[in-house]
């Protein structure tokens, strides 16, 4: 039998907080490949957490749904 992988769905707050972590890694390394790719990986973690925001319905609006 094969065995699945768990699946881990991570927040918006979540993505922000690793994406804050990618950026002060990179502040401590020098110039060059790994600084580059751990401010890529930021700004790609910053996007994604700004698109499941855009995305997922806000609470307030989901109260309004709730109520009809």
């Amino acid at each position: 039998m094969r065995s699945r992988q768990k699946m881990v769905f991570l927040s918006a707050d979540h993505l922000d907080i690793q994406a804050a972590s990618r950026t002060s890694e990179a502040a401590l390394l020098p110039p060059g490949e790994a600084r580059d790719h751990a401010l890529k990986s930021a700004a790609q973690l910053r996007t994604y957490a700004a698109m499941k925001r855009a995305l997922s319905p806000s609470p307030a609006a989901l109260v309004q749904t709730a109520k009809c």
